[in-house]
Order: structure tokens, then C-alpha cells, then sequence
């Protein structure tokens, strides 16, 4: 099945070379439609989901990486307005959902979580996405008890010179405009790659008419450039450069200010010799500069007029080997952090006064100092399994630069442990796989602000699952189940804090793809996350309902059409004002169902027209993981939690040249 939204202007490579990534074309010799998928990407490897970037989900994302990952069964989105959405997978997300680009952390620097890191990240501009589930690798950095999340972009070798551009424009409801741009050249001793993009949306409508803070402006940029003097070597510069702002129905200020500069700088070479297969060596820092006030994005009428200015620093370092020991594939690293934040505010009976902010020096208020090392081994047993199995061992150095009435210790050193091991059988269509992980999490920025005194959190985690694929049937069962010592709750019910307390989790998600016919697909998905306080013996906050997403597509290769029908269950079981540095429940959510449709026409070879409509019956509802609305506009009641998009269409025209 093929669906499209995107507009898109696209040239094939002009001259005769070929561009490859790890020895894979990166690119045909002719360019293709841009494929929408209307339901997410299956688990592709036992644990992990891969996402194609250019291949956008209906309903329409959002122009950041979270508007790419709420499309994964098992991953929720926290709405704060239209964009900059929080992720969480399988209920928990923040610093338990390690987000990377190209092998550097991306962190926020909100204090509210008003800029979470996916805010920061266009999609688009990245070859892949990649999530793990669960505590099943130990190369993605310590604390990795939701799992990780990988934007990566692959490097770029060239035979023979070669040129590549294209472009995209989507158009829709409550005025969506974005805007895509990429070029790619190269030739056998190195490449360029340029990524420019600009989203923009105003005030989207509920299902019931009432509109919602929600517009937002965001651009973005990105350039690598790349030195490959043979295929075997690479040294690779990269810049990303973020900037916008973002209207919030969540709370009494708005993001004035997303500012994200970061640059990075990667050493590779493989194929060293016959036991050392690769050595990489990768430095990165990041800048993110962030404003909300109460004034620049919306009217202030008899209030007082306030600014904050919150900025983080993060300097990460990274060493990796990769070991070929006959029916042994290792990897063996080491990885460093340095995290430091600052802020600085003001308030005042006028915007002056709050503007003042602009002169006055920065406080530092916290810093951290990480360092880890890890080993991760596939052992292949036989022709037919293989055991993955991983260690690492962490040291954070966590500091308040100005001591909080929450805490007595100024600073405080955590000695973190993970590990995991995985046995895979695969055999014919079939492939199984059971494991168990175990990873530790210091507290972090915004848990210490709440607690400077927090213990650190364990999570020991079962994980098993089927993968089948055959002919025109496929499908795969994930489930996992776990116990948190030492569980970090953000707990709102009397005075905002967070404690400690043990917690059991279990769940899973399953997907299946049927070809009824040539032209026809149905496919399905499902996922379920049940948690517990046992502490206190009460549900755990912030846990989703079940959900199921049905579609059923037709694609002739000429026409096609699509339809998603998603279904979220009522969620009775919540624990008031509990949750996580995210958000807190706020009681029961009702359930709903909700119908999208596309449609594309293959008008010429190098001409496409698509055109669909989200939330197609006008459907008002709102999401249990969720915010609580705060600002409603004009004369709009507030509604409790935010309410979701009603009907939204949107239309594109795309070209191959």
C-alpha cells in the first residue's frame, strides 16, 4: 500500500554515481512517491521498531519527532497544545525514554517540560528512527527503563560524483503550512547533505467547535559534511539548528522561545583488522536556549507581566568498538555527559519589566557529570539462535548549584547498573525471543527539584514475543512484565513532590498484516499497559488505556484509498494528581473511536494527488495521557483535559522527476 501527503518536488541523482549507506543503496535511480502508511510500522526485530521517516501515519503528525511516534502502538503523546508533545512508552517516558540524535542525547530545558526533546528534532531530516522496548540494550546510555529512542542518520559514500534534491509542501486545516527542502551531492572523497523545513499551524477546532491554544512556528535546519576517502573511513561534521514558539492550552505562559543550536563531530573507521571490524569515536554539544512569558503569544489583561529563561548545555562524548570474534559480534564503548542548566526571570506591571530579563546574569541551578561503560554480545549459537546479551556500569554526579528547600545534600554521586540477556530462535516464518533486563536511573533535573533526596530507581524487566512472516499474512506479539524498586512518583495530591515507592508493570502489544486480495489489506494493532502501586496499593498514574487501531486500504497502483478506524477503551483505573515530571492523572477518560480516510491518484508516472480527512466524523474527545485545560480561548468553557482535533483535511501534489 502506498498513501501520500506531503507535496513533493523530487529530482533523481543527476550524473552517474550511486550513493550508499553501509554498503545499501541510499537511493534508486529514480525517485518515488513518498509512501503513507496508515498504520505503524510492525516490530521489525524482537523488541525494536524502525520507522522510515518519509514515510508519514495518518492522522497527520505534528512537525516534530513526536508527531512521528504516537503513530507506534504502546507510545502516547502528552498534549500540551499542537505541538511539543511528550512522549511515553508503555506509560512511562522523560529520562526513562533515552532520546538520541545521531548517537547524542537530546535534553529539554523547560523546568514545566514545555520543550520535551523531541520538540527539537524534524524527522524528515533522519534516515531512521529507531525504538527499543524495555531494558534490552546497554548502548543507549544508563536509565534505560522505558527503553530508547534512536534518530539516526547514515552516512553517505559515493562511487562516482552525484546530485540529489527534493522538496515537499503539506497545506490543511487551522491553517497547517510546512515546507521541506533537501539537497545531497558528493563523489568518492566525501558528501554534503542540507535539510531546511518550516511548520506552521494556527488554532485548531475541537469536535465541538471550541478552538484551542494550540498555534505554533517552528524552522529548522541541518547540514553534514563528510570526508570519505575510501569506504572503509569517515570523518563527519555535522550542525542542527532548531527555532520557533509554540501557544499552550496546558498552562497560564507559552514557549515565546525554542532556540537549539548543536553541532557534532564523528571518526569511523572499520574493517581494521580481521577481529576489530569497526572503531568510532563521536563528540557532541548542545545548546538550548528557551523563554516562556504570559505576554508575547496571547493578550494580558490585569496581570502581572512574567518571563523565565531557562538554558542547558550538554557536552557528550562516545567511543565504540565493534569486535568480530568468530560466532561472536561485540560491541564494547564507553560514553560521557556533561549537563549543566541555568535560568534567569523577571515580572513587572509592563512587558519592560519582564523583557529585563534579557540583561540580567544567569544562575546556575544544576549540573550533572555521567560516565559509563558497556559490553553488548551476539553470540549465534547455531544457524537457527542466537543469544544477546549486554553490562554496563554508570557513574553520575548530580550537583544543585543552589541548594532547594527539597534537599540537604548539595551533591551526590550514582553508581547505576544494567544488564540484560536475550535468547532469539528463528526458524522458517517464525521467530521468537524471551529476555530479561535490568536497568538503574538516577533522579533527574526535575525529579531532584521536587526531592534532591530520591533513591535510584531499578527496573527488572521480563520481555518476550513471536515475529511471523509469510506470504500475504504477517504479525507480531510483544509482551513484557515488570517490577520497579525504588519507582519515582511525582505525587501532586497535597504539595508537588516526588517520592519513592514499588511499582508493578505489565502489557504488551500485538500487530497483524492480512493481503485479502491484490489490492486490498487489512491490518490491526493492539496494546495494553497495566500498572500498580504497590505501595500503596493503588493503580500507578499515568498508565494508558487499551487501544486498537483497524485499516483497511485498497491500492491498485493507480488508486488508492484508506481507512483508519481507532479505538481507545474508557480508563478506569487512575490515581488522582499522580504521575510522573510529565503529568498527573486527573481521573477517568471516557473511551471513543475515531475514523480517518486518504485518498491518491497516480494522475502521470511523475505526478501524484492525495487528499484525506482526520477525525472525518467530527468525533469531540480527548486522551487519558493527557494535560488539563488551563487557558481556554474566547468565551470556551474550560473542558477538563485538552481536547483533541475534530475534523481536519489536508491535500498534496506530488511530482518525480
Amino acid at each position: 500500500m502506498k498513501h501520500h501527503y506531503i507535496v513533493t518536488l523530487g529530482l533523481p541523482l543527476l550524473g552517474l554515481g550511486t550513493a550508499h549507506a553501509n554498503d545499501d543503496p541510499v537511493y534508486p535511480a529514480t525517485t518515488v512517491a513518498t509512501p503513507i502508511t496508515i498504520t505503524a510500522s510492525a516490530l521489525s526485530a524482537p523488541g525494536e521498531v524502525r520507522l522510515d521517516p518519509d514515510s508519514p501515519v495518518q492522522p497527520i503528525p505534528a512537525a516534530d519527532g513526536a508527531g512521528l511516534l504516537k503513530t507506534v502502538p504502546g507510545i502516547s503523546i502528552t498534549r500540551k497544545g499542537g505541538m511539543a508533545g511528550d512522549p511515553l512508552l508503555r506509560g512511562l517516558g522523560g529520562s526513562r525514554l533515552s532520546v538520541t540524535s545521531d548517537g547524542n542525547y537530546v535534553l529539554g530545558g523547560c523546568a514545566g517540560r514545555m520543550d520535551p526533546p523531541t520538540a527539537y528534532l524534524f524527522p524528515r531530516s533522519f534516515d531512521e528512527v529507531v525504538i527499543t522496548k524495555g531494558p534490552q540494550t546497554v548502548t543507549q546510555g544508563p536509565g534505560l527503563v522505558a527503553g530508547s529512542v534512536q534518530f539516526k542518520r547514515r552516512p553517505r559514500y559515493y562511487a562516482e560524483p552525484g546530485f540529489m534534491l527534493d522538496g515537499g509542501m503539506t497545506t490543511g486545516s487551522a491553517d497547517r503550512f510546512d515546507a521541506f527542502a533537501a539537497l545531497e551531492a558528493g563523489n568518492s572523497m566525501g558528501y554534503m547533505r542540507l535539510n531546511a523545513n518550516h511548520n506552521e499551524a494556527g488554532n485548531y477546532q475541537d469536535g465541538s467547535g471550541n478552538r484551542i491554544n494550540s498555534a505554533y512556528n517552528k524552522d529548522s535546519q541541518s547540514v553534514q559534511l563528510g570526508l570519505t576517502p575510501d569506504e572503509l573511513s569517515l570523518l563527519e561534521l555535522s550542525y542542527d539548528r532548531s527555532r520557533g514558539e509554540a501557544a499552550y492550552a496546558d498552562r497560564s505562559m507559552d514557549g515565546s522561545k525554542f532556540d537549539r543550536d548543536a553541532w557534532g563531530v564523528k571518526l569511523e573507521r572499520q574493517a581494521i583488522t580481521p577481529w576489530l571490524s569497526k572503531l568510532q569515536l563521536q563528540f557532541g554539544h548542545s545548546e538550548v536556549d528557551h523563554v516562556m512569558d504570559n505576554y508575547s503569544l496571547r493578550p494580558l489583561e490585569g496581570m502581572m507581566y512574567k518571563a523565565m529563561n531557562p538554558d542547558r548545555s550538554t557536552d557528550t562524548a562516545r567511543l565504540l568498538a565493534e569486535l568480530n570474534l568468530g560466532t561472536h559480534q561485540t560491541q564494547v564503548g564507553m560514553d560521557w555527559m556533561q549537563d549543566a542548566h541555568r535560568v534567569r526571570m523577571a515580572m513587572g506591571m509592563n512587558k519592560a519589566a519582564a523583557n529585563a530579563y534579557r540583561n540580567q546574569p544567569r544562575k546556575d541551578n544544576q549540573s550533572f557529570n555521567s560516565m559509563g561503560m558497556f559490553v553488548e554480545d551476539d553470540w549465534l549459537l547455531s544457524d537457527k539462535q542466537r543469544l544477546i546479551s549486554g553490562v554496563r556500569l554508570d557513574k553520575t554526579e548530580a550537583r544543585f548549584e543552589q541548594l532547594p528547600a527539597s534537599s540537604s545534600l548539595k551533591e551526590q554521586n550514582y553508581y547505576l547498573h544494567a544488564g540484560f540477556v536475550r535468547l532469539e530462535h528463528s526458524q522458517q516464518d517464525w521467530t521468537w525471543y524471551a529476555g530479561y533486563g535490568q536497568a538503574e536511573r538516577a533522579p533527574d533535573f526535575w525529579e531532584r527539584n521536587r526531592n534532591g533526596e530520591l533513591n535510584t530507581e531499578t527496573n527488572h524487566q521480563l520481555d518476550a514475543g513471536v515475529l511471523y512472516r509469510k506470504g500475504n499474512l504477517s504479525g507480531s506479539v510483544s509482551v513484557f512484565a515488570g517490577y520497579v524498586d525504588d519507582f519515582i512518583l511525582v505525587d501532586n495530591t497535597t504539595l508537588p513532590q516526588a517520592r519513592n515507592i514499588n511499582a508493578r508493570r505489565f502489557g504488551g502489544e500485538a500487530e497483524v498484516s492480512w493481503r485479502v486480495a491484490d489490492d486490498w489489506t487489512l491490518a490491526s494493532n493492539l496494546s495494553y499497559t497495566h500498572g500498580q502501586n504497590l505501595s500503596n496499593d493503588i493503580p500507578l498514574g499515568q498508565t494508558p488505556p487499551l487501544e486498537l487501531n483497524t485499516t483497511l486500504g485498497y491500492d491498485n497502483g493507480t488508486q488508492e484509498v484508506a481507512l483508519l478506524m481507532r479505538n481507545v477503551a474508557a480508563q478506569h483505573r487512575f490515581a488522582e494528581g499522580q504521575g510522573n515530571i510529565i503529568g498527573q492523572d486527573t481521573g477517568p477518560s471516557a473511551g471513543f473511536t475515531v475514523f480517518s480516510l486518504n485518498a491518491g491518484w497516480q494522475l502521470t508516472p511523475t505526478v501524484k494527488l492525495a487528499a484525506g480527512i482526520d477525525n472525518l466524523l467530527d468525533k469531540d474527545y480527548s486522551e487519558f495521557i493527557n494535560k488539563q485545560e488551563a487557558y481556554p480561548l474566547g468565551d470556551n468553557p474550560v473542558t477538563g483535559r485538552i481536547s483533541e482535533p475534530g475534523r481536519q483535511w489536508w491535500a498534496e501534489v506530488q511530482i518525480s522527476l
